[in-house]
């Protein structure tokens, strides 16, 4: 699947591990969206972040650390993400470590980067004090002119070299941002296809795709816009049971889910065709639900289900037993493989965001409300107070006389005369005033 990208600068930030450019990454994004862990390699997918600094704006692109003496199949992929970020970038800052020194390794990326006749500002990390800052001299033996040096955690020269990377950009012109985007976070368990699926929508290895479980730590946003639809897709870590957090940045990537589930606009479940619903997924479709997000399950991998004689419809039938509580929550059969189906699953995805923000009209509301009978008291009128969720106050005779099931039922009934499956509501109930 083509996808087009947003078109503004691209800034990549390139190094050898654990020389601070997630720090750095962070520093300029203006927030904590990069993992930081003193140990080796944290971060395997590219991720980016849009900035608008001095009326400028600009894709920040944070990459996994260049080791070209560690050749197991996880740093090889996390290379290949390294070059698509090169390739891509308009400008590369190259980040060195000041307390290590000019490394061998660090001499070898330079002679990479020259290769492609890029803009590369040098950068020597971790200079937190002035004597730091004058041993940088060593660092013009990489070629690239004189180093700036900065200190990432502590922010110092980072004003400066914001200011010399945005040399020669345009001013902002019409930029729209991601601000009228969906926001879609792609959650679901480890290995279920979730990184495989945002890679079929962009059209390109965005993320990096591992039979290793828990490949993706970090949630990677993505801007891009297909057939005139505008998205942030947010390709999460996938969410363990807490007997199977073994160490912090398996912690912290759980927390980051959790915080693109919170923030995302639609929320897509890959479910594993070929394993079923498990307890883990359970857990992810709650915490969706907790956080009042539309919602919609995506089977992946279905051409190998396909492969064994297995009906789209006796599936559906078990999840919709096994998942009684998911507000009709469309469930689509997809193939990040094969591409069958993705761009269904996007399409509904958009359509769950964009109805859950939709304002619906008092009278509609009231019209609907006066064909709903309950036992418990009588129901006076509807209106709509909020979107996205949407909620609703109903005026009531007695709402304390009002339990569950029947709270339950008046939700299913506007739910299906409104069009809002997979979209969560919220009613409130009033006791009604009588003039005395």
């Amino acid at each position: 699947m083509k996808s087009s990208s947003l078109l503004i600068p691209k800034i990549a930030i390139i190094g050898r591990p654990n020389v601070g450019k997630s720090t750095l990454f962070n520093r300029i994004a203006g927030r904590r969206r990069a993992i930081v862990e003193r140990a080796e390699s944290t971060t395997r997918d590219r991720i980016t972040e849009i900035v608008n600094y001095a009326g400028r704006s600009f894709e920040i692109i944070d990459t996994g650390g260049l080791d070209f003496f560690n050749k197991k199949d996880l740093p090889a992929q996390v290379e290949k993400q390294v070059m698509t970020a090169v390739k891509q970038a308009d400008r590369i800052i190259f980040v060195c470590d000041i307390k290590t020194g000019a490394t061998p390794l660090d001499h070898r990326i330079g002679e990479l980067l020259r290769r492609f006749n890029k803009k590369v500002t040098l950068v020597v990390n971790k200079a937190d004090n002035k004597k730091l800052s004058e041993t940088s001299i060593e660092f013009y033996s990489l070629g690239f002119g004189e180093p700036l040096a900065v200190s990432s955690l502590h922010g110092l020269g980072v004003g400066d070299l914001l200011d010399l990377i945005i040399t020669g950009f345009e001013p902002d012109s019409g930029f729209r941002g991601s601000g009228d985007a969906v926001k879609l976070a792609v959650v679901g368990r480890p290995n279920s296809g979730k990184s495989s699926f945002v890679n079929s929508v962009l059209g390109e290895e965005r993320v990096i795709v591992s039979p290793e479980p828990g490949t993706t730590r970090d949630s990677v946003d993505t801007c891009f816009e297909v057939r005139g639809k505008r998205f942030v897709i947010i390709d999460t870590a996938g969410i363990r049971s807490r007997g199977k957090i073994k160490d912090d940045v398996t912690y912290f990537s759980i927390v980051r889910t959790e915080e693109s589930v919170k923030r995302s606009d639609v929320v897509l479940v890959i479910l594993d065709g070929m394993v079923g619903v498990t307890k883990e997924d359970f857990r992810i479709i709650a915490l969706a639900q907790n956080y009042m997000r539309p919602l919609a399950l995506a089977v992946n991998k279905w051409d190998l289900c396909v492969k064994r004689g297995v009906k789209e419809k006796d599936y559906e039938s078990a999840i919709r037993r096994s998942l009684r509580f998911i507000y009709c929550a469309p469930v689509l059969f997809v193939s990040a493989l094969t591409g069958k189906d993705v761009q269904k699953a996007l399409d509904m995805s958009y359509a769950l965001a964009k109805k859950a923000q939709t304002n619906f009209s008092t009278s509609l509301l009231n019209e609907i409300l006066r064909h709903v009978a309950i036992r418990a008291t009588r129901l006076y009128s509807v209106r709509q107070i909020n979107n996205a969720a949407p909620e609703f106050e109903i005026i009531a005779k007695a709402p304390s006389a009002i339990n569950d099931p029947e709270r339950r039922h008046i939700a299913n009934i506007l739910r299906k005369e409104l069009g809002l499956d997979g979209i969560p509501i919220k009613i409130s109930f009033k006791k009604k005033k009588f003039r005395s």
